[in-house]
């Protein structure tokens, strides 16, 4: 039986659902909300929390997209996943092409 034929696998799901059908999936979810609550916590913690805050949104994007793009996870939580990628990309290229003051 192929992978797609599998009414299990994700890619054999119709339809997208809130919560991953893969343990990729989970983590990328549990890494993003954890850099989300570690950004958000910069102030009481200073670069000791915004460090890994940023390192763990980079982390969970790139295990979103490959559970996005190899696993074929659909789960609205992994896509959301994504928005803390992004703006740690976004902040680190801007401290890299204009700096900090």
């Amino acid at each position: 039986m192929a992978l797609a034929d599998d009414p299990r696998s994700p890619a054999g799901q119709h339809g997208s659902s809130l919560w991953p059908a893969t343990s990729a999936g989970w983590w990328a979810v549990i890494l993003a909300v954890s850099s989300i609550v570690l950004v958000l916590g910069w102030k009481l913690m200073g670069p000791a929390g915004a460090f890994p805050g940023l390192s763990f949104g980079f982390a969970g994007g790139i295990v979103a997209l490959v559970s996005i793009l190899r696993l074929k996870e659909r789960a609205a939580s992994v896509v959301a996943a994504l928005v803390p990628f992004a703006f740690t990309v976004i902040y680190l290229a801007a401290e890299l092409i204009v700096g900090s003051s």
